[in-house]
């Protein structure tokens, strides 16, 4: 078997990624979750907006929506669940209470749109060995879901994950951005895309019942998280759910190799 040479150019970015994560995870003996844009600019992070209108100059770029005219709403009928908005939960279930309503809806389309499952594929999240997903203290963070590319084909990857805090526009948290960075380094740390030099990430962030969508990579420079305004799911959003779904269930694009960080 030929011996897989890694560049040293892309040694160098995992180690870049390697001492980020190290120093983001150490902000937790300062009891430092929620990320200022001081703070962020400190660890070479780049908080920029993002926009899941496909025509938006600010949309995904490693990413996109399922483009199809014939999506079903996500009605209760159809998902054949029900999105509670009961007052009576507790705060720590409003974001596995999203995730539910939206995983068994986009099951649901990908029932009805088989391609879905010809480019995509998922696990159990341990067996993604991606390290430490997960904060079981208060403020707790955690990972739902995580879908990679079918085959191994591109190092693209969509991860649902939940956050017990409530986060501004201007503020990332730390959860967010330790987990971005670990499925990163896990799908650098792969031979099979040894030619890769970028990793996105597409990341459904459950805020408590302000969710937002943040995509990531890394330039070789900066780590890149542009974030979507948070969207309101106090009520049973139709409109929300679907275009969450949409994106989902969409396909990886974009040039993932040493030109794409370069343009």
């Amino acid at each position: 078997m030929d011996r897989i040479t890694e560049p040293k150019e892309r040694y160098n970015l995992r180690k870049a990624l390697t001492l980020m994560e190290r120093d983001i995870k150490v902000l937790k003996d300062t009891d430092t979750h929620i990320l200022d844009q001081s703070t962020l600019k400190q660890h070479r992070i780049r908080s920029l907006p993002l926009s899941l209108d496909v025509d938006d100059s600010l949309a995904p770029k490693f990413f996109t929506p399922l483009a199809s005219v014939n999506i079903p709403e996500p009605t209760a009928e159809y998902v054949d669940d029900e999105y509670y908005t009961d007052s009576t939960l507790w705060c720590s279930e409003w974001g596995r209470s999203i995730y539910m309503y939206l995983d068994a809806y986009t099951r649901k389309l990908a029932l009805r749109f088989p391609e879905i499952w010809r480019v995509w594929s998922c696990k159990d999240i341990a067996d993604y060995n991606f390290g430490d997903l997960y904060r079981t203290f208060e403020p707790e963070f955690g990972t739902f879901l995580i879908w990679h590319v079918a085959k191994a084909s591109k190092p693209h990857i969509k991860c649902i994950m939940d956050n017990n805090l409530d986060v501004d526009d201007d503020h990332l948290l730390r959860g967010e951005v330790l987990t971005i960075i670990r499925i990163m380094l896990g799908q650098l740390k792969q031979k099979v895309f040894v030619d890769h030099m970028v990793a996105p990430v597409l990341l459904f962030s459950m805020n408590r019942r302000h969710p937002r969508v943040l995509e990531a990579y890394f330039d070789g420079r900066e780590l890149v998280i542009r974030r979507t305004k948070a969207y309101d799911f106090t009520f049973m959003n139709a409109a929300g759910f679907k275009t969450f779904a949409q994106w989902w269930v969409g396909n990886p694009v974009g040039d993932t190799s040493k030109r794409g960080i370069q343009a």
